[in-house]
């Protein structure tokens, strides 16, 4: 008799992402213990090879930064270049303000853009092989993504890997981003509000008291040929399981709306119960929960890594949702 097929889809990562590694971040004035830490991936690494996705890992291919300027603009990837060149020639230097950030909690130092681009090159090497013909895959890097915009970086974010990779899926039809981070996906929202071509949804803590504060809100929903095209559903403290799902349905149904060729979950898992950086109550049957009803869609399907800052969590996160997303 043939082996039972293994339940398991594609996992991009690299070790390598492991020299980033920002020491501080400024809060309410204050300078905190950074928590965008290597300890994350690592985490989330070893519990999906240990669920039985050993065999599954893939390390990333090579991609140009060229690819970087078509969602971000030419005067923010020049500062990033230049800047990141002058402290990598220094002894150890970082700088947290500066006037292309949106909030001092994402410093820069000599690694830093690489480091980034890194990442990008794993969620690109994941894009590939859907195109490839892969119905499911999980890139598993950071530094995150969603809160590099246009033209300013932050919220630990540098370059928008989901927006870049959405640039390249959207040669081959159209794209949907879902995005189920705590915070509100602003870099995304900010990339593609204007375009048809790709939808972003979006469920995040409210704007009136979650970061970025600035953006999320539900009467944002597009503009000139992308009217209609953003969907922010915005959810009160301490959001619950159910509370969510019913939300999620609603975001459920703008995807069904859309019928995208292509679908990139900008997954969060700072929306688990303990979180420290998060406000939300899911648990670990809301993911699988989710990964259930986004295979059911039957759209290839690109999870990129984006927060989750609970070390003792992330691992039991991570693997409900890619049970869910591998259903025998």
């Amino acid at each position: 008799m043939p082996a039972p097929q293994q339940r398991t889809l594609p996992i991009v990562y690299t070790p390598l992402h492991q020299p980033h590694a920002p020491r501080i971040e400024v809060s309410r004035t204050y300078e905190v213990a950074h928590p965008e830490v290597p300890e994350r991936v690592e985490v989330m690494a070893n519990a999906l090879k240990q669920a039985g996705h050993a065999a599954s890992f893939l390390e990333p291919r090579e991609y140009s930064f060229a690819a970087a300027a078509a969602v971000h603009d030419e005067s923010l990837l020049a500062f990033l270049e230049q800047t990141t060149a002058r402290l990598a020639q220094s002894e150890g230097g970082s700088v947290l303000d500066t006037p292309y950030t949106i909030s001092p909690d994402t410093p820069l130092a000599g690694n830093t853009l690489a480091q980034a681009w890194l990442a990008s090159c794993v969620v690109l090497t994941g894009a590939d092989l859907l195109l490839q013909g892969a119905p499911r895959v999980y890139a598993l890097e950071r530094p995150p993504g969603h809160h590099a915009g246009r033209y300013k970086y932050g919220g630990y974010c540098y370059i928008n890997h989901a927006a870049v990779a959405a640039h390249t899926l959207k040669a081959h039809g159209r794209v949907a981003v879902l995005d189920i981070d705590f915070h509100h996906g602003n870099g995304t929202q900010e990339i593609f509000y204007d375009t048809d071509e790709v939808l972003y949804v979006s469920l995040h803590g409210h704007p009136a008291w979650a970061y970025p504060r600035f953006s999320g809100w539900p009467e944002e929903t597009g503009a000139g040929a992308g009217a209609g095209h953003t969907l922010n559903v915005p959810l009160p403290m301490f959001t619950e399981n159910d509370d969510y799902l019913d939300a999620f349905a609603h975001a459920m149904e703008k995807l069904a709306w859309y019928a995208p060729a292509y679908l990139i979950l900008s997954c969060g898992f700072d929306t688990r119960l303990g979180d420290p950086v998060g406000a939300f109550s899911l648990t670990d049957d809301c993911y699988q929960a989710m990964g259930e009803q986004l295979a059911a869609l039957g759209v290839p399907l690109l999870a990129v890594q984006e927060g989750g800052y609970d070390l003792e969590g992330l691992g039991k996160a991570v693997v409900a949702l890619v049970d869910g997303l591998v259903p025998s």
